[in-house]
C-alpha cells in the first residue's frame, strides 16, 4: 500500500477531507465555504498530523487564490462596464469555464487522497509550500 499515516494521525480524524471538501465547496459557492475553512484551519491545525496540515495549507492557500480571482474580476466588471456588458461574459466565462475546473480537478484529486490519508502536492502551490513536521 502507498499509504501514509504518522503516528500521531488517528483514523477517525477527518479533517484533511473537510479541508478538501470545503476548498470545492467554495469554488462553487465563493464565500461560505472559504470562512469554514478558515475556521477549521484555526481548530484543527496545531492538532493534525503533518499530512491533514498540509492538505489544510494547501487547500487554503487555494482557495484565497480562487477567492481573490474571482473577487478581482467581480470589482472589475462592477466598476467598469456592469454585468450586462460583453468584457463581463468574457471574463466570467473565462473564470468559470477554463481556470475553475483547473481549481475543480486539483480539489477532487486532493479529496480522494485526504480520504485515504495519503498526502497530496498541489501543482504549484504545494511547491512553495514548507513541509510540516511530524
Amino acid at each position: 500500500m502507498n499509504k501514509k499515516h504518522t503516528p500521531t494521525s488517528s483514523h477517525n480524524d477527518h479533517t484533511a477531507a473537510y479541508a478538501e471538501a470545503f476548498f470545492i465547496g467554495n469554488l462553487l459557492f465563493v464565500g461560505v465555504f472559504y470562512l469554514a475553512l478558515w475556521v477549521l484551519y484555526f481548530m484543527r491545525y496545531k492538532k493534525s498530523s503533518a499530512i491533514t496540515q498540509n492538505h489544510l495549507k494547501q487547500a487554503l492557500i487555494g482557495s484565497s487564490i480562487s477567492t481573490t480571482i474571482f473577487l478581482c474580476i467581480n470589482i472589475i466588471i462592477m466598476l467598469t462596464s456592469g454585468y450586462s456588458s460583453v468584457a463581463a461574459l468574457f471574463s466570467l466565462e473565462f473564470y468559470f469555464m477554463l481556470l475553475l475546473p483547473l481549481f475543480l480537478v486539483v480539489g477532487i484529486l486532493g479529496f480522494t487522497r485526504a480520504i485515504k490519508g495519503i498526502d497530496f502536492s498541489y501543482p504549484l502551490i504545494g511547491r512553495f509550500i514548507k513541509p510540516a513536521t511530524p
